[in-house]
């Protein structure tokens, strides 16, 4: 009986022993295997000092957000998430990340490939960036390594173009901004072609204003900074009068050159003759508030008509019903029949979307008056033949064939903005969103100044010596509206003019720009040239479908010019990338070559961390467990003979 109690604790030490040993080889394997998953769901860390710097020289904005992470005292990678929201004129040209000594720069790849490689660095406890684009932005991805310091530089660049005789910068600090950390902004604004008269800062709580010998320099710091959103700056320039310019630059091998219009600054009642057609909903969505919104915003903006405009009013909800067959002029008595026969109205039914924009499209006539739709709706599609965004857009861009621009206004919170967006964005029109607790007359104040006042019946651009031109207006038959400007980019060969004509209500004025061979001045153009070309092919194959040719080519210019495009390309950055280094950083982050440096070192992989040295204590830990467990095994079989 003692002999089988003596092999029962014998057998009961040796499974201790033998559990020990796999924990602790288990542990060992989660230490040291190179592909295991460092990162922590909980390990997110926020910026603890952020700055904004820059400057728009002659309304060409080059900016570049610096962001310091400390994950020095951390055993895990943790990862950032960040979303920049830019305007439509700006793109996100680089990215770098500063670790030690070293600067790593972002490179394009076709989309799959750089996601791919920005998760074997996550794997790998490296630290790296993953930037996509969206519809509405660009997303940030970082995975910053355990014990690292981190400096991560964002390079924004774009053309502004004037809205209203503004200029508008918009600098988003992510979805939610940034809360209590150290702050600095500086931007210098710089214009060669008139003095700068204007400006305004929203988003912080104070500026510093110095004059420069063309410009102004803007200037913030903080401790501690609370910023919700954005920060937007706005200046205007001494230009009233009308004007255009021809830029070109040469590459080497290729001329490109970027055409800028502007047209006067004129008073309303200098303004083109207008055609409008109010479109409204009425369906069950649009209850409550909103329809007593949209109601204040049609009576705000019908009332501004002048007898010489005409127009028409259509309200939808699953049925499309029209004022008049024919369109009336803005006399006081129709304006008011108009305004009383909306009021009338009550919200039911469901919303057929599509029948109501290809309606309003197909009531406007032919002619040179300037011409313009406005969509009152929340964009909600419930009936009618085709609801889906997708299929609408497409619709209203093949029944679109008078160019007509289309502005459009959603209500509520509930609204499909990026619906309304897009049919103003690819209609060449004006998009305002309207909360529930807002003031709708106040909010569409600035923006009816806009969509009311064409200042051309009808204008045509001319470009001779050019083989390629890129423009997302329509050149021929549409209104210029009051302090806006056309960019058109393209490329050509020895020299190229530009003959534009515009017919203003007061006459008619002719512009004509003439370049001969391009300088390496303007390295800007090239650029502008390439987003302008890969915004064209997209709108091609929202148009008409994609196919290999158009993929083709849009991958091939965002890899060459550094640009992501949702679906085709997006910009990594990894840290172990030994083809991006760049040695001894430089305090002056200006904006870099869209390719990694030209000059490389070789890096060598960093000594293994200390902290991996324990593993080398339980390994031995668990060959001690492994020798005892043998002794017993041993000890077991003898006795077991002797029996």
């Amino acid at each position: 009986m003692r002999e089988r109690e003596r092999v029962s604790a014998l057998l009961l030490l040796l499974v201790i022993l033998l559990g020990a040993s796999l924990f602790q080889n288990q542990i060992s394997q989660n230490l040291t295997s190179p592909g295991s998953k460092v990162l922590s769901d909980g390990g997110k860390i926020d910026p603890f000092e952020v700055s904004i710097q820059g400057s728009i020289v002659d309304n060409y904005a080059n900016i570049s957000y610096c962001l310091f992470y400390d994950n020095y005292a951390s055993e895990t990678a943790s990862e950032i998430e960040w979303f920049l929201g830019l305007q439509s004129e700006l793109r996100l040209s680089n990215i770098s990340v500063e670790l030690g000594s070293k600067i790593y720069w972002g490179r394009v790849l076709p989309e799959v490939q750089a996601i791919e490689i920005y998760n074997e660095s996550v794997e790998a406890n490296k630290s790296a960036v993953l930037v996509q684009r969206y519809e509405d932005g660009y997303a940030i991805k970082m995975n910053v390594e355990s014990g690292a310091e981190v400096l991560l530089s964002v390079f924004v660049e774009g053309l502004l173009t004037r809205h209203s005789g503004l200029y508008s910068l918009s600098l988003p600090v992510g979805r939610n901004g940034i809360e209590n950390t150290g702050f600095a902004f500086s931007l210098e604004i710089i214009s060669n072609f008139a003095p700068v008269t204007g400006f305004s800062v929203h988003g912080l709580p104070n500026i510093v204003a110095s004059d420069l010998s063309s410009g102004i320099r803007l200037e913030y710091t903080a401790d501690t900074l609370t910023i919700e959103e954005r920060i937007e700056v706005i200046y205007t320039l001494d230009r009233q009068t009308g004007g255009a310019q021809l830029l070109a630059y040469n590459n080497g091998s290729e001329n490109f050159f970027v055409y800028l219009l502007a047209p006067s600054i004129v008073e309303d009642v200098e303004s083109a003759r207008r055609q409008y057609v109010f479109v409204l909903d009425r369906s069950g969505s649009m209850s409550g508030i909103k329809i007593q919104q949209a109601k204040v915003a049609f009576n705000t903006m019908i009332g501004g008509l002048r007898t010489i405009d005409t127009f028409n009013v259509i309200a939808f909800d699953h049925e499309i019903l029209k004022l008049w067959n024919e369109p009336h002029s803005g006399t006081t008595t129709n304006i008011q029949d108009a305004q009383n026969w909306i009021n009338s109205i009550s919200a039911r039914g469901s919303t057929n979307f599509h029948d109501a924009a290809i309606s309003g499209l197909l009531t406007f006539a032919e002619g040179a008056n300037a011409k313009a739709m406005l969509m009152l709706s929340d964009g909600l599609p419930t009936a009618g033949e085709i609801q889906s965004p997708e299929g609408i857009l497409s619709a209203i861009a093949e029944a679109n064939t008078l160019d007509i621009s289309i502005a459009t206004v959603a209500f509520g919170s509930d609204s499909d903005e990026n619906l309304m967006a897009n049919i103003a964005t690819q209609n060449n029109g004006f998009f305002v969103f309207i909360e529930p607790d807002e003031d709708a007359s106040t909010e569409l104040l600035d923006f009816y100044r806009i969509f009311s006042t064409p200042v051309a019946d009808d204008y045509e651009i001319i470009f001779s010596g050019a083989f390629e031109v890129v423009s997302l207006s329509p050149l021929r038959e549409s209104a210029f509206f009051n302090g806006t400007e056309i960019v058109v980019s393209g490329r050509y060969i020895e020299g190229m003019t530009v003959t534009t004509s515009i017919d203003y209500v007061t006459g008619t004025e002719i512009y004509t720009n003439t370049i001969g061979g391009a300088t390496q001045e303007y390295e800007h153009v090239e650029f502008i040239w390439a987003q302008q070309r890969i915004n064209y092919l997209l709108k091609i194959i929202k148009l008409h479908g994609e196919n290999e040719t158009l993929r083709s080519q849009i991958t091939s210019i965002g890899m060459q010019y550094g640009i992501a495009v949702g679906g085709y390309t997006a910009m990594v950055l990894t840290a172990y990338d030994t083809s991006s280094i760049e040695e001894d950083p430089v305090d002056d982050y200006t904006y870099p070559s869209p390719s990694p440096p030209a000059t490389h070192i070789t890096y060598a992989a960093p000594i293994a961390p200390p902290a991996f040295d324990s593993s080398l204590n339980i390994v031995s830990s668990s060959m001690v467990f492994g020798i005892l467990g043998l002794v017993v095994i041993i000890l077991l079989v003898s006795r077991n003979r002797r029996g």
